[in-house]
């Protein structure tokens, strides 16, 4: 499971490096893959729990999901903002 904190010092970290924007890019998706991973893991647990009568626990995996949702296009805009930064013609040369 991916914390918030861990996210966005693996999206700072990235943002900062010296490789193409493509490659961050890809980077920045890759992230954004396992959070989708973590939301339907959330959304399963919480259907789960939901069927009993904790409904705290259920509000708390409810909240999770959210954050995960919202990190995950916070990724992917990052990884917008990357490939948008660099012109096409240099994006060209770096996949050649």
């Amino acid at each position: 499971m991916l914390t918030e904190f861990e996210v966005r010092r693996r999206i700072d970290a990235i943002r900062s490096s010296r490789m193409s924007a493509l490659r961050k890019a890809r980077m920045l998706l890759r992230i954004g893959r396992s959070l989708n991973k973590q939301v339907k893991t959330l959304n399963e647990a919480k259907t789960l729990i939901s069927q009993t009568a904790d409904r705290n626990a259920a509000a708390g995996l409810s909240r999770m999901k959210c954050n995960s949702q919202q990190l995950r296009s916070e990724v992917r805009d990052a990884a917008y903002e990357a490939l948008s930064v660099e012109s096409p013609k240099q994006m060209i040369s770096s996949v050649n």
